[in-house]
């Protein structure tokens, strides 16, 4: 019986602490570090076949895998602002969009999922895939800034 109390009081005081919310505290950092604004250095895009069989007749569908890299301008930027808005500048067009960190590894950019692959201070890295049923096509970017 005196185990039982005891076990009951135990079980009170450890349900009245409270947790912090640690993954709103880590979307915060995240959302801190990225703020302001990234040169884009160079955007990769990556388009690959999925499930080609190995053997001769689908030689020719693995040759269209392909790879693009396109260097970044001096006007190529992302500035990613406090209202939760990111400018997004070329040499052709400006635009405002929404972003959304949903993780430390995630944004939303628009409507496009971002994985957050590397975050310094100096370096960011974001990689977007997109899967259809006969190919996967992944862009990455990678942007920097200076301090």
């Amino acid at each position: 019986m005196r185990t039982l109390s005891l076990l009951t009081i135990c079980l009170l005081v450890l349900s009245a602490c409270k947790k912090e919310d640690l993954s709103g505290k880590l979307r915060n950092e995240t959302s801190e570090k990225m703020m302001g604004k990234w040169m884009v250095q160079r955007i990769v895009y990556d388009v690959s076949l999925n499930q080609v069989p190995n053997n001769d007749l689908y030689k020719e569908l693995k040759l269209l895998n392909s790879k693009l890299e396109v260097l970044g301008s001096s006007r190529d930027c992302f500035d990613f602002q406090a209202n939760e808005m990111v400018q997004i500048k070329n040499s052709e067009s400006a635009k405002l969009k929404s972003y959304n960190i949903l993780s430390p590894s995630q944004v939303m950019i628009g409507q496009e999922g971002w994985y957050v692959e590397k975050l310094t201070a100096t370096e960011l890295e974001l990689k977007l895939v997109r899967d259809a049923v006969d190919f996967t096509r992944v862009t990455r970017m990678y942007l920097s800034r200076s301090l």
